[in-house]
């Protein structure tokens, strides 16, 4: 075949094959909604009391390597920081949407864990400052960094914090009035010592690959267990839609 005849081609197969990967991926967000609602309904089945189901909850799934090592379950203080909890919220049961330029889902599902801060006696979930998250305002410092297990926003300066989270190992005042806690681990805090016993790198880096390798809400509203079409899509106007029709 010609140079130029296979050139051609390549690129009239070029938007099928992109096509064939969106589909792909718009199944893959969607078996993962399917499976959110399977965890709330499970969760809301055997925790029927009203205190359990007022509160605020979600878990995070924590994996080294290929091995499920075990839940963090998480109460989130709405009542003290709601503008916080909210965000995060958004981020671990990926009601975010997607990211316009890369169709991607904001989403704390496969989270990595960044760094183990033995100095500051914390983990880092995430990176810092990623471009497709909007940074959020540094709400309040009414709760300090006082224990073992508090869930904090990682920021680089005044209201910075957009992605990356913190988990504390042990009471850290050096962030007091610097990052917001927003939440508690309040189930799985076994899980904690084994990641803090990582190796890690000259700069704190794990050598062992560890994150998030799933996540949701426990509590709130029910989830709708359907993933909604990339907001990519929806960008088009009014004028377009009906020249299309």
């Amino acid at each position: 075949m010609p140079l130029r005849q296979a050139k051609a081609k390549k690129e009239s197969l070029e938007p099928l094959a992109a096509a064939a990967t969106d589909a792909v991926r718009q199944q893959q967000y969607q078996d993962i909604e399917e499976r959110r609602l399977k965890e709330w309904e499970n969760y809301q089945r055997s925790h029927r009391s009203a205190e359990m189901r007022n509160c605020s909850r979600a878990f995070l799934d924590i994996s080294i390597g290929d091995v499920l090592t075990g839940r963090l379950v998480v109460e989130l203080f709405d009542q003290v920081v709601p503008a916080t909890v909210s965000h995060f919220c958004s981020l671990v049961t990926g009601s975010a949407g997607t990211d316009p330029a890369t169709g991607i889902k904001k989403d704390y599902l496969h989270c990595p864990l960044s760094f183990i801060e033995r100095e500051h006696k914390l983990l880092v979930f995430g990176e810092r400052n990623v471009a497709w998250v909007d940074p959020i305002a540094d709400e309040n410092f009414a709760l300090r960094h006082a224990e073992r297990g508090l869930l904090t926003m990682i920021s680089y300066g005044p209201h910075t914090a957009n992605y990356a989270f913190g988990i504390t190992l042990a009471p850290s005042p050096s962030m007091d009035f610097r990052q917001v806690v927003f939440g508690k681990i309040v189930t799985g805090l076994s899980v904690l010592g084994k990641l803090e016993n990582l190796p890690v790198d000259a700069v704190g880096r794990p050598l062992s690959p560890a994150g998030i390798s799933f996540c949701g809400a426990l509590t709130g509203s029910r989830p709708s267990g359907r993933w909604n079409q990339s907001p990519v899509i929806e960008q088009h106007s009014v004028e377009e839609v009906a020249d299309q029709q």
